[in-house]
């Protein structure tokens, strides 16, 4: 099983805005108890046999979107709720995860109201 410590774990400066507004709305405990909850739900895929090569689904909170980074890194899409958020709350984040040197790097990030497109998607991770 992959734990969180055996993760390089990087935030780029597109997804940073947003997860420094969301930290502002909730408590420090809840932001830091969610953001361990997240760490652990990818390290869980990536120990999973539909993560071992980040190329199949888990469930509809984690989809893999087809294409890689110009460095090798594998996109996925992954669907998190927010505490305190309610449905409409959600996140849509972009991560490009490099299965072999263990390195995950959040490239963006959307409010579910404004799930990003493909276009959009390939365009935040392009460069990761």
């Amino acid at each position: 099983m992959v734990t969180p410590d055996e993760i390089r774990w990087e935030v780029l400066a597109p997804a940073a805005d947003l997860f420094k507004s969301i930290r502002s709305k909730i408590k420090p405990e809840a932001y830091e108890a969610d953001k361990a909850a997240l760490k652990q739900f990818l390290c869980s895929y990536f120990s999973s046999d539909a993560g071992k090569d980040c190329d199949k689904k888990s469930g509809k909170s984690i989809s893999p979107v087809g294409f890689r980074t110009g460095k090798g890194g594998k996109c996925l899409k992954v669907r998190w709720l927010v505490p305190g958020g309610g449905k409409s709350g959600g996140l849509r984040l972009a991560i490009v995860a490099y299965c072999g040197p263990k390195h995950v790097k959040i490239a963006a990030v959307w409010q579910r109201k404004d799930d990003p497109d493909d276009s959009e998607f390939s365009g935040a991770v392009k460069s990761a």
